[in-house]
C-alpha cells in the first residue's frame, strides 16, 4: 500500500492528522453550524478523545483522518477513511466535513469520490460504506453522486443513521 499521508483533489489538499492539528479540529468541533448535522458541538474533552481515537487509528492501520486545505492553505475541513463496526461487521467508512463557507461548491463530492478511489485502489476494499443522519439531506445527495447506494438504517452510537454502500466499480 502506498503512503496515504497526503493526497490531492482538483481543489483541495489532504494531510494526515497529527497532534499539531488539535486547534484545527477544535475549531470545527466547537462550531455549531459545522457540527449541526454531526451530533452538535463537542466539548474540549470530547475533542481530545476524538483526536486520540483518530491518531490511534492512523498508528494501527496506516490511514484515517485528514485535514483538508484549500489552494491558499486555509483549513477547509476534514475527511476520513476508517474502520467502522456495523452490526458486528468490520467495514471501512468514508466521511467528510467542510466549514460552512465551503458548502455548495461540490467539494464534498470531490473529496468523497477520491476517498472511494483510495479505499478501492489503495486499501483493496471491494466495498466502502458511509453513514449519515436522517436529516442530513446534503450528505445523502453527496453519497448518491459519489456512487453509493442506500442499504439500510443502522444504529451508530445510539443514534439512527442511514447506511450507504459502494456498489461495484
Amino acid at each position: 500500500m502506498a503512503s496515504l499521508d497526503s493526497f490531492t483533489t482538483a481543489r483541495l489538499r489532504a494531510e494526515r492528522l497529527t497532534a499539531a492539528h488539535f486547534d484545527d479540529i477544535r475549531a470545527m468541533d466547537s462550531d455549531a453550524k459545522y457540527m449541526a448535522l454531526l451530533g452538535g458541538p463537542r466539548s474540549e474533552t470530547e475533542t481530545r478523545v476524538y483526536m486520540a481515537k483518530n491518531l490511534e487509528h492512523w498508528d494501527d492501520h496506516g490511514f484515517g483522518l485528514w485535514i483538508l486545505r484549500d489552494s491558499d492553505g486555509h483549513v477547509a475541513g476534514r475527511c476520513v477513511l476508517r474502520h467502522l463496526d456495523v452490526d458486528g461487521t468490520d467495514e471501512v467508512e468514508l466521511g467528510y466535513g467542510l466549514h460552512p463557507q465551503y458548502w455548495g461548491r461540490g467539494l464534498a463530492t470531490e473529496v468523497a469520490k477520491e476517498l472511494l478511489r483510495l479505499g478501492r485502489d489503495e486499501l483493496k476494499r471491494s466495498s466502502i460504506v458511509a453513514i449519515t443522519r436522517h436529516d442530513n439531506l446534503g450528505s445523502q445527495r453527496v453519497l448518491v453522486k459519489t456512487g453509493l447506494v442506500y442499504e439500510r438504517d443502522v444504529d451508530h452510537e445510539g443514534v439512527p443513521h442511514l447506511l450507504y454502500r459502494s456498489k461495484g466499480r
